[in-house]
């Protein structure tokens, strides 16, 4: 006699049919938590990476609680608002499990009181405390750390980011404190600092393969992390960018285009202008061309200039438009565009731009779907 087959009882091979149909990544979370089944069907698609060409990251909002009547406390979980474009849902609350993500969690009896926010890439998010570094999955709480980072007690880290998605091959996690930039290839014993080093990095960016890196003072640099580290300054026109007096530059992807993107104001705001800039090779002398339109593209910034820019291609997919540089708006808390090269109209139109100790809000693509560069 055969049993009665349920919901949690369906083939995988059916599971992953429904898994394509999905129009969001909420749709995706929704599935993944439906039951144990489900979820183990969801891990075992064989394509999760090819999502995020599909839809667009979600906004992480940290300092926007959720209150719902199917709360429970979990322990060291905090509820708050991740924001999907592509979502009928404006808003939805999730379980981020941190515990340090506003003033308000961040006690000194909390497990990650005294950390403090790096940066963060590829869906993880990067602390650290004195030489030690955490790094954390932003949806599935995983966590790991590398060996202490070499110096004294007092070395002080500012900067931290993964070059690569943790589960490609030889991702490696770089930190930079004022006068060194650290190498840790995850799973190995040891960092590595780079020789000869140019300078250190306050950004970088994965390229074709290649690892770009930009300073406090905007000089551009190639890392090189193969056979030995080394880190190596790029002699770059700056002309047509200088007289511009362009502040909080980002270094951004942007399909087969290394962007440079900046603004006419220190905290954009309403008559401000978004300028991109890409590198061109193609000469002797390497330069920033201007870049009058993105085309189908848009660009995805975040409150704090150390969480990784994103962008993607065809945003009227779900609803957004091309050429458009999209951010958080602390006025309406909620996200909001520049178009590229028009002065911002809008009253909610201020980006906060910050880098201080704690978790901002971010535009983030969940681990699971990271692609590699």
């Amino acid at each position: 006699m055969s049993r009665d087959q349920g919901w949690a009882d369906l083939p995988d091979v059916l599971l992953h049919s429904i898994i394509a149909l999905a129009s969001s990544f909420t749709d995706l979370f929704a599935f993944a938590h439906t039951c144990c089944s489900w979820r183990a069907a969801f891990f075992s698609y064989p394509s999760k990476s090819a999502f995020s060409m599909i839809f667009p990251p979600v906004l992480l909002q940290p300092d926007a609680s959720v209150h719902s009547p199917c709360h429970r406390p979990l322990g060291d979980k905090r509820t708050c608002h991740v924001i999907d474009p592509a979502s009928k849902h404006s808003r939805i609350g999730y379980h981020i499990p941190l515990v340090n993500l506003s003033r308000a969690n961040n006690h000194p009896q909390n497990s990650l009181g005294s950390f403090c926010f790096l940066g963060a890439s590829y869906g993880h998010l990067i602390f650290s405390r004195n030489r030690s570094c955490l790094i954390v999955d932003v949806f599935t709480g995983v966590s790991f750390s590398p060996p202490q980072i070499p110096g004294d007690e007092s070395t002080e880290v500012y900067y931290g980011a993964l070059t690569a998605p943790v589960e490609s091959p030889n991702p490696y996690l770089i930190a930079t404190n004022e006068s060194h930039s650290y190498f840790w290839r995850v799973g190995s014993r040891s960092w590595l600092r780079a020789c000869p080093c140019d300078g250190t990095v306050q950004q970088i960016v994965t390229f074709k393969g290649q690892v770009f890196g930009l300073d406090s003072g905007g000089m551009l640099f190639v890392v090189h992390l193969a056979p030995l580290i080394r880190v190596r300054m790029m002699g770059v026109s700056w002309e047509e960018i200088s007289t511009r007096h362009l502040a909080n530059l980002y270094l951004v992807a942007c399909g087969d285009m290394l962007l440079l993107v900046g603004c006419q104001g220190s905290f954009p705001a309403r008559g401000d202008t978004f300028e991109v800039f890409r590198l061109d090779q193609s000469t002797e002398h390497a330069m920033w061309v201007k870049v009058e339109e993105l085309e189908n593209w848009a660009i995805f910034i975040s409150t704090d200039k150390r969480s990784q820019p994103l962008s993607f291609r065809n945003p009227e997919r779900w609803g957004g438009r091309s050429n458009c540089v999209y951010y958080y708006s602390h006025d309406s808390e909620h996200w909001a565009a520049f178009e590229l090269g028009k002065p911002a109209s809008s009253r909610n139109s201020f980006v906060f731009i910050s880098s201080g100790n704690l978790v901002q809000p971010m535009w983030v693509v969940p681990s699971m779907f990271s692609q590699s560069p």
